[in-house]
């Protein structure tokens, strides 16, 4: 076997980079900048600006490769190709200003979304560029078998080389005692994956891409996978969906929510296996392949139908949000696949170019994901705030005032003072489309229901050397808390306290005893403290009369704890987690031989049925002897 020459390999090297000079600059730009992040991540303020360049390097490989595959096949005049890079050129400068530059941006997740977007639909485009004129139908399913095989093959290569070098960097380190760099191991597996992975990849592009029409030869080996494998996991999985489907029509069941995300990857799985064993079809002894791709149209609309009645039942108890819009549009290309087939075309280019499209097209504008996700959820909201009173005229009622005169901390005298207008199960809605807000969309749409400007309060807080939640500021200036309420399902119990403000100053000057006490009725024995030669000691609460006995060496002193328990659920209802004043949740007894005071910082209650159980709580005994 004759080994090719250190010249040849440059030679190579030098033709595959004068074909695809840009794809190759982009990639050593992306791996030059990952390397620098990885080395001085602990040194640098804002990553948000290296991070970008980095994915921006990372979307210009296949954009400008889609370029020159493009101008190598339609033999594009100079002057057209420099047109085409300029533009493409321009596309990646105005995406790497539509990301965010720093972490005090409202929103850091739509930007990324929205660039993930673009880069499905540039490898979309990658898979079609070059035929988007043509009828050549073989030469376009050769052209992305080539880039399939070039894919693993790259991988594959790269994979050995960097166990290769890391094994010999190893065995140099062992062997030699040499001191290397701790991060050398990484920054090498960065520069294969990044350079070397991206070169060897696009050397192996054939420079006539005409001459793929040609081909009449296809590998049986991925015939036999599609054929053995793939086809028999998608009839299995297609199978597990229609009995599913029976199993909701016999039941009269609603489908649950994550059948729509299982229906659109098996109907890509689908579409995947039907592209691989495409050209075989053509052959009489694969007849069946071309009657299996038609059925298989058929087969879909049904699971088509139920994706759409699991998505739309979602949509109508929480509204629209990206994910929801996302899953829609594909039920919505599906179904236009399904019908585009079903009618006997066979022009395979459609899959992807329609892909490529609906994305496209969704991807900005008041009819896109992020526009139409954001107006949904925020109406949702206002309608809700609405509903229940916390929202008069489009302005909150009783908004949380905060208090500015230790800036840039903020306070506010009084909180939650609009949670007694809603139930648990509607708090939680309300929380879930804040949360939802504040992960995608920003605060934009809610700012007008409050007196005060919030975003300013928040800017101004992040000045100073404390993290501030955007979301917990919002719930909290609605009068709510500010986090989502969870319930105790433990044998269908639900819990809800009353609860004293950890920061309120205890003052111990009149009593010569403390005794810190916590009390759960589930396992709490009789509890014994010895304290300047006496015993006190503390009894099991009883959870129907909800008493308190606290035994001293000479008298046995009760506290009645219903009648206050009674007071602070009719004052506040049955709500959690209700915050206090101290001098509230505050008992004395004056008894014969002592003083008592007693303060309680929390009560917990569990309701099961209709009866009502006081089960825990967390007290300050102080005692003083007459």
């Amino acid at each position: 076997m004759k080994l090719p020459s250190l010249k040849n390999l440059f030679t190579q090297t030098k033709t595959t980079f004068l074909r695809f000079p840009l794809s190759i600059l982009a990639a050593v730009v992306g791996t030059a900048i990952s390397i620098y992040l990885f080395e001085n991540e602990k040194e640098i303020d804002n990553a948000f600006p290296y991070i970008n360049l980095l994915l921006t390097a990372a979307l210009g490989i296949p954009l400008f490769f889609c370029v020159s595959v493009y101008n190598s096949f339609e033999k594009t005049a100079s002057l057209k190709k420099k047109l085409f890079y300029g533009l493409a050129l321009l596309l990646l400068i105005a995406i790497y200003f539509s990301l965010p530059n720093s972490e005090f941006n409202n929103n850091t997740r739509i930007p990324y979304i929205r660039y993930s977007i673009y880069n499905i639909i540039i490898h979309l485009l990658v898979s079609f560029v070059p035929y988007w004129k043509t009828t050549k139908l073989n030469g376009f399913w050769n052209y992305n078998k080539m880039l399939f095989i070039r894919v693993w093959t790259a991988i594959l290569y790269s994979g050995f080389l960097y166990l290769g070098l890391v094994m010999a960097l190893f065995a140099v380190d062992k062997l030699f005692t040499i001191d290397l760099h701790e991060k050398l191991y990484f920054d090498i597996y960065i520069f294969i994956a990044g350079v070397f992975n991206t070169w060897f990849f696009l050397g192996g592009i054939p420079t006539d891409l005409n001459s793929l029409e040609e081909q009449k030869t296809y590998p049986k080996g991925l015939k036999v996978f599609t054929q053995f494998i793939l086809l028999p996991l998608l009839i299995l999985y297609l199978s597990i969906l229609y009995v599913y489907g029976i199993k909701i029509i016999a039941n009269w069941d609603w489908p649950k929510g994550i059948v729509s995300y299982l229906i659109s990857g098996v109907s890509i799985l689908g579409i995947l296996a039907i592209l691989l064993i495409y050209p075989f079809s053509n052959s009489k002894e694969n007849s069946w392949i071309k009657q299996f791709s038609k059925i298989y149209y058929y087969i879909l609309v049904p699971l088509v139908a139920l994706l759409f009645l699991a998505i739309f039942m979602r949509i109508n108890q929480y509204g629209i949000t990206i994910n929801r819009y996302i899953i829609v549009l594909l039920g919505i290309w599906l179904s236009i696949i399904c019908v585009y087939f079903s009618v006997g075309k066979s022009n395979i280019k459609f899959i992807p170019t329609s892909l490529a499209l609906l994305l496209a097209l969704s991807s900005f504008g008041p009819w896109g994901m992020f526009s139409v996700s954001e107006k949904h959820q925020s109406k949702r909201l206002l309608n809700l705030l609405e509903t229940y009173k916390i929202t008069t005229n489009g302005k909150v009622t009783n908004e949380v005032l905060w208090i500015t005169d230790s800036l840039p901390k903020l306070h506010a005298k009084k909180l939650k003072i609009n949670q007694h207008l809603v139930s648990d199960s509607i708090h939680n809605e309300i929380y879930s489309i804040v949360d939802y807000l504040n992960d995608n969309h920003g605060y934009k749409s809610m700012a007008p229901i409050f007196h005060q400007n919030i975003d300013s309060l928040i800017r101004i807080a992040k000045t100073g050397e404390r993290h501030v939640n955007e979301k917990t500021m919002y719930m909290k200036s609605l009068g709510l808390q500010s986090g989502r309420i969870y319930k105790n399902n433990w044998n269908s119990k639900e819990d809800f306290r009353f609860s004293t403000r950890d920061l309120d100053y205890t003052d111990i000057s009149e009593y010569a005893i403390l005794i810190n006490n916590r009390y759960y009725n589930k396992n709490s024995d009789t509890k014994r403290y010895y304290v300047q030669g006496f015993t006190y000691c503390t009894d099991r609460i009883d959870p129907f009369e909800k008493i308190l006995t606290l035994h001293t060496k000479k008298e046995t002193i009760d506290f009645d704890l219903k009648p206050l328990s009674t007071s602070l659920i009719e004052q506040f209802g049955e709500k959690t987690n209700i915050q206090l004043n101290k001098k509230r949740l505050t008992l004395y007894k004056n008894a014969a031989t002592v003083n008592v005071k007693l303060e309680i910082s929390n009560m917990r209650f569990e309701k099961e049925k209709d009866s009502l159980f006081l089960t825990a709580f967390n007290t300050k005994i102080f005692i003083k002897e007459k």
